[in-house]
């Protein structure tokens, strides 16, 4: 049989490009990272979008984590700009069995949160935008903004939203963590507020979910984090007015049993709805120990009743005052600058003065141990004691309910949510002072189980990245969301190639 050139040029051509593409599919397998980056950067939609290790605008992202132990250096980072480059990117992710990491504002602090070493991390920073609907009264936020940039957009329509605390906080992992807020005594947690999530699910489909179309999968995501899709639009009802009566006031430490009976008695006499709360924190660096209050009314009323015995109390000093929120929350965002090696730690115990006591003494203990292993380290410890009361669980079971497991919790009551906070100065210190701290957070669980005030629930957007949320939430609510899962990611592409955050599974 006689073969013509051009056949025989053809033959060539075809044997040529399918080498090329064996040779290809050994290089993908071999070195993922190059095919997963690759993919991305090709993408027409995602043109400048997608950034390499030592490009100006990778090396300016890392810098944006609050916590060092949460910026890993990933393979390539995609920032997406609209819904639409979202939808292009995890269709990529998912053809190409790309690990992916999810970060909104960074601000979760061990590593694995939301940064990856291995695999590739979508930033929502490019997509921050705030929009409002003074007729609805909602307000459209991205997951890349800050809350601090939501507060000011928002001052011009005198209104305000369930939102961090803070101004450096990031609305994505936020809001889908729960969302403990100023606000959550009188409306719940933030998730509870939103009325619509845009969620791009791992085919590319973009989901509108509220209480009136997949309303499994708008419940699912209050509190269900990164594990259904990528949210590209939260829609919250707003709160009317802008004001915020609140500050930091600092005690002697001789002051201590009387700071912690009028949090007790606090928490306690909360009523319905009410907008004023506290929150009492401990704190120790090289200047020695400190112990302060953080008192608030959310309509901006100064010097509410309930705050009769800490107002009375003499004090060191004190920053509280009335004004916006936007611009009374940057004084809690504290000094601490972005970039050291944070930690945090979460539990919980009864509302009760030996509770407080227990944590008080073990932090003098151990903060104590730590100067002295690493005596020249620059670190910080900070102990939070936060309420959470009946009216934040009545306020979000009749929003429509989450899936925190709250409800079990509240039963009998009051309870005491607290939050350890670590900083240290240096990766090297690090190393040393952290498995203190962790020693001190065990510490802590052991003394409050022996007294018998351990209650068994952790919040996820403190929580440390062993310490598994999802098992304290409650059966009802994980089969809630391994449904949803199933539903609407039938592929498990959120608990399987996503590497970043807490999974239910």
């Amino acid at each position: 049989m006689k073969i013509s050139v051009t056949a025989s040029i053809a033959v060539k051509i075809s044997v040529a490009a399918s080498l090329a593409t064996l040779a290809g599919a050994a290089v993908a397998a071999s070195n993922p990272h190059r095919a997963c980056c690759a993919a991305l950067a090709a993408d027409t939609q995602l043109h400048g979008k997608v950034f390499a290790p030592n490009s100006t605008q990778y090396d300016a992202q890392l810098d944006t984590y609050y916590s060092a132990n949460a910026a890993q250096h990933a393979w390539c980072m995609v920032l997406p700009e609209s819904t639409t480059d979202v939808q292009a990117t995890v269709k990529i992710l998912t053809k190409e069995q790309c690990p992916f990491g999810i970060k909104a504002g960074g601000h979760s602090a061990w590593k694995g949160s939301n940064g990856i070493a291995q695999g590739v991390t979508v930033d929502f920073g490019y997509m921050n935008a705030t929009s409002y609907d003074p007729e609805t009264g909602i307000v459209s936020i991205q997951p890349g903004a800050r809350w601090g940039s939501v507060y000011e957009f928002l001052n011009q329509y005198d209104v305000t939203v369930v939102g961090a605390r803070t101004s450096v906080v990031g609305v994505g992992g936020f809001t889908t963590g729960g969302g403990y807020s100023f606000h959550s005594n009188s409306h719940g947690f933030a998730c509870d507020m939103v009325v619509n999530w845009e969620i791009v699910l791992a085919d590319g489909t973009i989901v509108n979910a509220n209480s009136k179309k997949d309303a499994d999968l708008w419940k699912a995501q209050k509190g269900g984090s990164g594990n259904l899709g990528f949210v590209t639009r939260i829609d919250q009802q707003t709160v009317n007015g802008t004001q915020l009566w609140g500050g930091f006031t600092s005690y002697d430490l001789s002051e201590r049993d009387i700071v912690f009976d009028a949090y007790l008695a606090f928490v306690e006499a909360t009523v319905e709805n009410s907008p004023d709360q506290i929150i009492v924190a401990l704190y120790y660096d090289f200047t020695g120990f400190s112990i302060r209050s953080i008192m608030t009314n959310n309509q901006g009323i100064a010097n509410t009743p309930a705050f009769d015995v800490f107002l009375s109390l003499p004090n060191i000093s004190s920053t509280v005052t009335s004004g916006p929120e936007s611009e009374i929350i940057p004084q809690f965002t504290g000094p601490t600058p972005l970039g050291l090696y944070a930690n945090w730690f979460t539990g919980m115990a009864t509302n009760t003065l030996e509770a407080l006591t227990i944590i008080d003494e073990l932090h003098h203990e151990y903060a104590g141990k730590m100067q002295a292993a690493a005596p020249t380290s620059n670190f910080s410890t900070l102990i939070e004691f936060q309420p959470v009361t009946n009216t934040m669980v009545d306020n979000s079971d009749k929003r429509g309910g989450n899936v925190l497991g709250l409800e079990r919790v509240v039963a009998d009551g009051p309870v005491l949510m607290w939050l350890v906070s670590l900083t240290v100065d240096t990766e090297e210190n690090q190393e040393i002072i952290l498995p203190i701290a962790q020693e001190f957070v065990a510490a802590i669980n052991q003394q409050e189980q022996a007294a018998g005030h351990f209650i068994d629930w952790v919040y996820l957007n403190y929580a440390w990245g062993d310490e598994k949320p999802y098992s304290y939430y409650g059966q009802a609510n994980l089969d809630l969301l391994e449904t949803v899962s199933h539903k609407y990611d039938p592929k498990g592409v959120f608990q399987k190639l996503r590497q970043t955050g807490f999974k239910f599974s």
